[in-house]
């Protein structure tokens, strides 16, 4: 097999094993460098990740929700934020409506690619 398509074939497997669950956790106030991050004037996604991670105990926490596949389902949304800050949970809401379209979008890609195989 070429190996592209044996890559594509992992990216799938792990994409629908991660299918399982949606998790979103939005947060705010954390200041974070981002600087470490930057590799030749881009971001290395593992080293951004990380980077974010290590701010994140000084963070407040505006929204966690948790979607899994047999339709348990935890949200949270911090109310101590109170009506100034709605504008970060009603982002928290648009994430998360877009981390479901886009599990929903690879769902039917992969069943896509099963029928045609």
């Amino acid at each position: 097999m070429n190996e592209k398509l044996k890559n594509l074939q992992e990216s799938i497997k792990k994409g629908v094993e991660d299918l399982a669950t949606l998790e979103v956790a939005t947060f705010t106030g954390a200041e974070i460098e981002l600087e470490p991050a930057l590799e030749n004037g881009e971001y290395n996604s593992n080293k951004l990740f990380e980077t974010i991670r290590k701010g994140l105990p000084t963070a407040i926490l505006v929204g966690y929700s948790r979607f899994e596949v047999e339709g348990d389902t935890i949200n949270y949304l911090n109310s101590e934020l109170g009506e100034g800050k709605k504008y970060l949970t009603d982002g928290h809401n648009t994430l998360v409506e877009g981390a479901q379209r886009t599990r929903k979008d690879f769902f039917e890609f992969v069943l896509k690619a099963i029928k045609d195989i």
